[in-house]
């Protein structure tokens, strides 16, 4: 589709073409006239205004400074599929993601199995504890991790190697944290851009379709280290603090 065509067919002007969503990074609205022109297309015509309408999404996120949402919608566009790995220190930024992976590191201090583990510890001889949690999340609505994945995992892994020494637990190991998610859309589904609205995932299937868009999965890591002393006491709890 050249721009003699939308212009003919509808008077539409080029700016308005690319003003079908508007501007979910400055709360701006699409065009009313885009979007009763993309109505009048047929699917591969309507994937060709789609596919526009994501790369100036791209260049409004890149004026906010938004450029991990960026670069993940073009590595969508870009179509090779491959796993992105995403910096943890940008994950980390988010408190979203801090809370997250504080209430997985709470939950080994409490975890019933460990203290049965405990239990089981003979003086002086050194075992493994390995579990893990999973903590699904949703990213803040106004902040751009929302942009980047809606809803995200973070699975917390534990290895430690605890030592019984009379009264005292000695602890020693990490806590590795892998967040993920993938970056998909689904039939029937949408998400909520505010002042924007419902942004359907059918469209992204159609640019998947004609396009050559798909889907990948995200992948970040990071790991914490652990060197503990703690205690139980009469009535089977403990006093282990991770943070």
């Amino acid at each position: 589709m050249d721009n003699k065509l939308f212009k003919t067919k509808n008077e539409l002007e080029y700016l308005e073409y690319k003003n079908l969503f508007g501007n979910p990074f400055w709360n701006e609205q699409g065009s009313f006239k885009a979007k009763a022109f993309y109505f009048q297309l047929n699917e591969r015509d309507k994937a060709l205004m789609l596919k526009k309408n994501y790369l100036e999404m791209i260049e409004k996120a890149r004026q906010r400074n938004f450029n991990m949402a960026a670069d993940c919608l073009q590595w969508w566009l870009d179509g090779s599929g491959f796993t992105k790995n995403i910096d943890f220190h940008w994950l980390r930024k988010n408190n979203e993601v801090i809370v997250a992976e504080r209430v997985n590191v709470e939950r080994f201090e409490n975890d019933p199995e460990f203290i049965i583990f405990l239990n089981t510890l003979t003086n002086e001889k050194a075992r493994t504890y390995v579990a893990h949690f999973d903590r699904i999340f949703t990213g803040g609505i106004f902040r751009e991790l929302y942009y980047v994945s809606g809803t995200s995992t973070i699975t917390s892994t534990c290895y430690f190697t605890v030592t019984k020494k009379k009264n005292n637990f000695i602890l020693s190991g990490k806590i590795i944290h892998k967040w993920w998610d993938r970056y998909d859309w689904h039939k029937g589904a949408s998400a909520y851009v505010p002042t924007i609205g419902n942004i359907k995932d059918s469209d992204a299937l159609l640019v998947e379709k004609y396009c050559g868009a798909k889907p990948y999965e995200m992948r970040g890591q990071w790991q914490q280290n652990f060197n503990k002393t703690f205690q139980m006491d009469s009535s089977g709890d403990i006093n282990l603090k991770l943070r």
